[in-house]
């Protein structure tokens, strides 16, 4: 580190002011937390989901940000709305992929119907989000990117708020993450994935009260995660405060991998 450089971690307050950070799933949960962080410090912050009534009233909280309703499994739309970002507002500095469905179906209650929706939303839709980040960051030589993933990627569905679909897409976004961090480190983008345990958001609105004190018991730390205990650790991997930090995946679990 030469004379006239800071150390890293001096950065992190002031690394987000008038960036574009586009936040994908951004209408509740973990999307909506880091949205709200990242507009804290200043962000420019775009907001997309497939939800538009609910994507507009969560917008409308965050003076200044931006709602664009996008399915991201149209990779047509995902590519245009990039585009009108860049034009609009600049092009994308950070972008946090938090969009995804989940259920807990037992395997034999799945379909291929269902497997497919699963892996489209959550694995292809990581594709067409991430393939349009780069698009800009690529040619810029700079670029953060938050895929958000699960430990279910890790150790498997079959539990009592993921099903197998859930957690092979989920495999399949932490996988994704370490290709491209490979295969673009040289360029100066940073890609991460965050990888969160049992967290209460809108994904498990029909999780009984009970069932939650149950997987809460379960964990070490004795509390399920909150989507701001996300948004922190998201606000890092974004952060200057990380420039040696490529292709991880951050657990975020409250124990959950160590039991």
């Amino acid at each position: 580190m030469g004379s006239e450089e800071q150390p890293a971690w001096r950065a992190f307050s002031s690394g987000f002011a008038d960036r574009v950070a586009v936040v994908t799933g951004a209408a509740g949960g973990i999307g909506l937390a880091a949205a709200t962080a990242l507009h804290a410090y200043g962000a420019r912050v775009v907001l997309l989901d497939a939800n538009a009534p609910l994507l507009e009233r969560s917008a409308a909280a965050l003076p200044g940000a931006v709602a664009m309703p996008v399915d991201i499994t149209d990779s047509a739309r995902v590519a245009a709305a990039f585009d009108a970002i860049a034009e609009r507002y600049g092009p994308v500095e950070h972008l946090v992929h938090a969009a995804a469905v989940i259920t807990a179906l037992p395997l034999l209650e799945q379909d291929v119907e269902h497997w497919r929706r699963v892996l489209d939303v959550n694995l292809v839709g990581s594709f067409t989000v991430v393939r349009a980040a780069l698009a800009q960051m690529v040619p810029r030589r700079g670029g953060t990117i938050v895929a958000v993933a699960s430990d279910a990627g890790f150790r498997g569905g079959g539990g009592l708020i993921a099903d197998a679909a859930y957690a092979a897409s989920k495999a399949g976004v932490l996988s994704l993450v370490k290709s491209v961090a490979r295969e673009f480190a040289g360029t100066g983008v940073r890609i991460n994935a965050l990888v969160p345990g049992p967290t209460d958001t809108p994904l498990h609105q029909g999780v009984s009260d009970e069932l939650k004190q149950r997987i809460a018991a379960g964990l070490p730390v004795g509390r399920m995660g909150h989507p701001d205990d996300m948004a922190a650790a998201i606000l890092f991997l974004s952060s200057p405060a990380a420039p040696f930090v490529y292709g991880t995946a951050l657990d975020v679990d409250g124990g959950s991998m160590l039991r």
